[in-house]
C-alpha cells in the first residue's frame, strides 16, 4: 500500500485528531491565562504577600491585580505588559532582590491611572480632578494596598 492510499484512507482521523490536540491545547492556554490573570497566581510569589492579604482586606477585592495594574485597552497590548512585567518579577524573585518597599514604576503608575478612571469615569466625569488629568493615587494612594508596605520583598528567613 502507498502513502497516498495510507493518507485518504486515514485523512478523516488524521484531521479529527488534529483537531482534538488543537481544542485541548487552546483550552490549557486558555485556563493558563485565566490562571495567570487571577490573585491567587500573584499572590503565589513571596513578594507579593503583603500587596495580597491588603489587597484581599480591601474593598477591591472583588477585581483582579490584572484590571489595575496592566493595561485594559485591548488584548494584544495587555498580553505585551502581562509577559514585560511577568519577566521582571519572575527575574526578581527568583534573584530574591526584591526591596522590602516594592514601589510601582512610572509605566505602572500610568497603568493605575488610566484603570481608575475607567472603571470610575462616572464618578470623575464631573469633577476637576477629569478636567485637570490628575492621578488618582496623589490621594488614594493606600486605598487597596494600605500605605506601609514594609512587609513586602523578600523575606530572607
Amino acid at each position: 500500500m502507498d502513502t497516498g492510499q495510507l493518507f485518504n484512507r486515514h485523512a478523516l482521523k488524521l484531521v479529527l485528531l488534529g483537531l482534538v490536540i488543537a481544542v485541548a491545547g487552546m483550552m490549557a492556554m486558555g485556563a493558563g491565562y485565566a490562571y495567570a490573570e487571577s490573585p491567587e497566581f500573584c499572590g503565589t510569589c513571596h513578594s507579593m504577600d503583603q500587596a495580597f492579604s491588603t489587597w484581599k482586606d480591601s474593598n477591591h477585592k472583588q477585581i483582579a491585580c490584572t484590571e489595575c495594574h496592566l493595561p485594559n485597552k485591548n488584548l494584544a497590548v495587555k498580553l505585551v505588559a502581562k509577559a514585560q512585567t511577568g519577566i521582571n518579577d519572575v527575574y526578581h524573585e527568583v534573584l530574591r532582590d526584591y526591596p522590602a518597599t516594592i514601589k510601582v514604576t512610572t509605566q505602572g503608575k500610568t497603568y493605575l491611572a488610566q484603570n481608575c478612571a475607567r472603571c470610575h469615569e462616572s464618578s470623575l466625569e464631573k469633577t476637576q480632578m477629569a478636567a485637570a488629568g490628575q492621578d488618582c493615587a496623589k490621594c488614594h494612594r493606600g486605598l487597596v494596598h494600605g500605605r506601609n508596605m514594609s512587609k513586602g520583598g523578600i523575606k530572607f528567613e
